[in-house]
Parts: structure tokens; sequence; C-alpha cells
């Protein structure tokens, strides 16, 4: 803080001081027989006080103008200028109280002008703490993405002839959801369920991903604890607790026949019919160890047969939409195992 305020303080103390003892002496001022006010030569001591303080104070100003807001900048040197002019017009013009106007007036506007610039800092506080926040949560959103994408991949790498498996039924999940008149949160829930349907195949041991015949019963008890594994795994997810409900139930038939609950109906969660519905698609356009994709005509067939027994009806209906809007069989698996049409 400049030593400047310091002197400005003494000088203010040494102002009032003066004025106190003049009330008892008469040195500024006396009030004759009329009761009116008469100046004495110590008048003039009594304007110095002020006047060098407010000398103090613009000197203040303009050495630190360009640190001063710039909406208070000009206020705030009037403030201190205009009641500096009104105390020479004061000494001169005899009963006026220019100064004590002056000070009220530039007081009023300095604060209207202060309170308008800290509104305005406020505002651009919050704006930079809004955007911060934006750009935190987006940072997050890409970090979410990336995490699941690269657990998803690590899913289908466990087994030779799923590649791709996951992403394509997160795609074809979210495109089924988006045509059955979901929101966007929805559609973006199911895609990332769909990544993570399958994580729980984790817990299943390779040899059995893996086998080339026909698996045993025990075989494909394994097999059946995946949505079990998958809900334990994701459960601890607690932000998206869609994740942990997508692994569990996505092998649940419409009919009641599914695994591991046997939920029957609209009882099985909407995001697992979504996704038990895209899964079962993939899984007959997708090359495996004992055939080859399954020809389009056919897998239509299939999910008719389907509705109402395997599959919701309505996510059946726009599954086979897709269908008949896909004429030249796109939506299968690729040799690279790259996302269809409607990638993100």
């Amino acid at each position: 803080m400049p030593r400047r305020f310091r002197f400005v303080e003494i000088l203010f103390a040494c102002g009032v001081l003066s004025l106190i003892i003049s009330q008892f002496t008469g040195f500024y001022y006396t009030f004759d027989e009329m009761n009116c006010y008469q100046r004495e030569p110590g008048i003039v001591i009594s304007y110095s006080f002020p006047f060098a303080m407010m000398i103090l104070l613009i000197s203040i100003i303009i050495q630190y103008y360009r640190r001063i807001a710039r909406r208070i900048r000009i206020p705030l040197l009037l403030f201190a200028i205009i009641p500096f002019i009104a105390t020479i017009i004061q000494f001169f013009t005899y009963g006026l109280s220019l100064q004590n106007i002056a000070l009220v007036g530039e007081t009023i506007v300095l604060y209207i002008f202060v309170l308008y610039d800290m509104n305005r800092t406020v505002e651009r506080v919050n704006k930079l703490e809004l955007d911060f926040l934006k750009e935190e949560q987006k940072t997050i959103s890409i970090l979410f993405d990336q995490t699941v994408t690269a657990l998803a991949n690590a899913i289908d790498a466990k087994d030779e002839y799923t590649h791709g498996h996951s992403m394509r039924v997160a795609e074809y999940s979210r495109r089924i959801a988006k045509e059955a008149g979901k929101d966007e949160k929805f559609c973006e829930d199911v895609y990332y369920g769909g990544l993570l349907h399958d994580v729980g195949k984790i817990g299943v041991p390779s040899s059995i991903i893996n086998k080339g015949g026909k698996l045993t019963d025990a075989e494909f008890a394994e097999i059946r604890k995946h949505p079990v594994i998958g809900r334990q795994i994701l459960s601890s997810i607690s932000k998206s607790p869609y994740l942990s409900i997508a692994a569990n139930y996505h092998h649940e038939r419409y009919d009641g026949r599914g695994y591991p609950e046997g939920l029957k109906g609209e009882d099985i969660p909407e995001i697992a019919r979504i996704i038990a519905v895209a899964d079962t698609y993939d899984a007959m356009t997708s090359k495996r160890s004992y055939r080859d994709p399954i020809p389009q005509q056919k897998v239509r067939e299939e999910i008719v047969k389907g509705i109402g027994t395997q599959f919701d009806p309505e996510f059946a209906k726009i599954m086979l939409h897709l269908i008949d809007l896909d004429t030249d069989y796109t939506l299968k698996e690729h040799e690279a195992g790259a996302v269809i049409s409607g990638k993100r």
C-alpha cells in the first residue's frame, strides 16, 4: 500500500483534532450576536487539510490508474478532483457548502459504478467457473468413453471370433433406442451398456470361450455365469447403474425363459431388452468358428420368430425396420471389425 495513504490518515486526524479545538477557541469561525457564521483567519488552515489529502489521493489514483478496474477509473478520479475543485470554490464563495455537496454526489455516483463493476465481475467469474465445469465434464466424458471402449476391446480380444462385437452391439442398440424415440441421454446410456454387456466374460475361461466344438453342459453353465459376473464387476460404478443392469439382464427373454433371473416381459429393464435384440442380431451376422455369417434374409426371419418370445416386440420390429433399410447388408461384421454406418 502506498505510504501516501498513511499521510492521508495523519492529515485527516490532524484536521479533525484542529476542528475540535476550534470549537472552543473560535480559530476557524465564530457566530456573531445575530447568530451569523463569521470566518476567522484560521479558516485557511481548515481548508489546507482536505486540500492536501485530495492532492495525495489524486496522485495515488493517477499512479495506479491502469490497475484500477476500467469501469470505475473515471468515477474514482472524479471523486477526488470534483471535491478538490469544490474546496477551492468554497474558499472564495462565502456561505456555500459546495465541498459537502460534491462529496455526497460523488459518493453516490462512485457507489453506483462500483456496484455495477462488482456485478460484472461476479458474472464474469460465474461464467469462467461454468466454462471450467463444462470443460471438466467434457474431459471426464472423453475419459469415460475411452476407458469403456478400451475395456470393451479387451473383452472382445478374449474371443478371436467376436472382434468388434461389443462396439457393433452398442451401435445397433443406440440406433434402436433412437428409432424408438428415446432421448439423447438414454441413447448414450444404452450405447455404453452395449459396449460393456459382455464384460462378465472376463471371468469365463478362455478355453471355453474359444472352444471350436459344441459346449458340454458344464461349459455352457460356465458361459451362463457371465451376466452375473458382469453385474458384480460393474456394480461398483454407482454413478452409472445402467451398466450393471445391461450386463446382468441382456440374456433375459421376453417370455421369461432367459437367464440369470428368468424375468418376463416389461419386468426386464428396457435397456436390456434393447441390447438383447442387438446382441442376437450381431451374433447371427458375425462369423463363428463353426459357421459363416448368416444371410440377412435368414437373420430377418429369425428376428420375426423371436417377436414376443425371445424379444420385446417393439424393439424387434425396429430392428426389422433397420434391416429393411439396409439393402446393401452393411449391418454386419466387417473384416477389419469396423463399425457400421451410424457410428458416433
